[in-house]
Parts: C-alpha cells; structure tokens; sequence
C-alpha cells in the first residue's frame, strides 16, 4: 500500500473522482476548441489529442477511483508514486479484472487500441514539440477517444453519479460539441 501522506493526490477517492472529473471537462474545452479550429489549420489536431488524452485520464482516473473497494495505488505512477500514472497505464489497468468488473471495464478491440495508441503518439508530438505528420485518420482517432471518455463516465461510471451531475452534464455537453467538430473537420 501507498503512503498517501507523501503524495498531492488525494486519498479520499471521491475527491479524486470529483478532481478527476473536473479536469476531465478542463480537457474537453481544450480538445473542442482546438477541433474546432483544426479546419483552418491542421495543426491544431496535436492540441486537440492532447486536450482529450488528459480527459481521457482523468476519466480513467475517475472509474479507477470509483469503488468503494478503490486504492489510490490504482491510479498512481509504478515509476513516480507521488503522480496519476501515464494513460497507458491506467487504461491497462481499466481493462484488467483485478480493478473494474463488467461493464465498467474497458473493452477495447484492436482497432479502437491502435486508435488510442496513434492519439497518443500524436499528443506526445506535440507536448515534445517533435516533429512527426499527423495520421489521415486523426478526426476519427479522436472521436474513438471522446467516445471511451464517454463511456467511462456516462454511459457505464464506475463511480456515484449523483454529485458529479454538473460536471456530467458539462462533459456531455463538450463531447457532443467535440464530436459535431470533428465531424466536420478532416485533414487533408
């Protein structure tokens, strides 16, 4: 077990969910905006996967800490146990059985992971200010990745709902708008 009094995250898991969820909404806005303004400048998908990778964290975050049954250790980093582990760790973690059941957990084929993995890859372009072409599939990539944000925290939420509803409501909100954007946006 972790020592929760050397880390800033907190041990109480409903105030990690309602942190995790308001950060969730934070990110959506971003990742919006940015989809919005990708049709005049493409670039602007790399801010837009960034945008929704963290709301995709702190969605994870959110179902890893939902449970009554939920241990900080769940969301913390192996490498650094004083900070929220990477999204591929908590999505890894979101999949196994050892910390959500049916149908909170996360299934994910193939296609959907290689979609997660290519918004990653381009999120960490753009945090590392690297270099690297954006996939013709990013609009679509993203909206895979809105969507797991969906369902981790309205469709299937391993946490009560009840206190969240406004910032639930703000998310629902952002995705639809974040998924209308992308809609209309393709690169070219």
């Amino acid at each position: 077990m972790h020592d929760a009094a050397h880390t800033p995250v907190p041990e109480d898991r409903k105030v990690r969910v309602r942190q995790a969820l308001s950060a969730a909404l934070d990110a959506l806005r971003l990742a919006e905006r940015e989809a919005e303004g990708a049709g005049a400048d493409e670039s602007r998908f790399k801010w837009a996967a960034l945008g929704i990778v963290s709301a995709l964290q702190g969605a994870l975050v959110a179902a890893l800490s939902g449970y009554e049954t939920a241990h900080l250790d769940a969301v913390l980093n192996p490498a650094q146990s004083d900070r929220i582990a990477p999204v591929a760790v908590l999505l890894r973690r979101a999949r196994s059985a050892d910390y959500l059941n049916p149908p909170e957990r996360v299934d994910l084929p193939g296609r959907s992971q290689r979609a997660v993995e290519r918004v990653l890859k381009v999120r960490n372009s753009a945090v590392h200010a690297l270099e690297a072409p954006l996939p013709e599939t990013i609009a679509a990539d993203l909206g895979v990745v809105a969507e797991l944000v969906r369902d981790l925290v309205l469709v299937h939420p391993a946490f009560d709902p009840a206190p969240a509803r406004l910032s639930l409501a703000g998310i629902e909100d952002a995705l639809q708008r974040l998924l209308a954007a992308l809609n209309r946006t393709t690169p070219t």
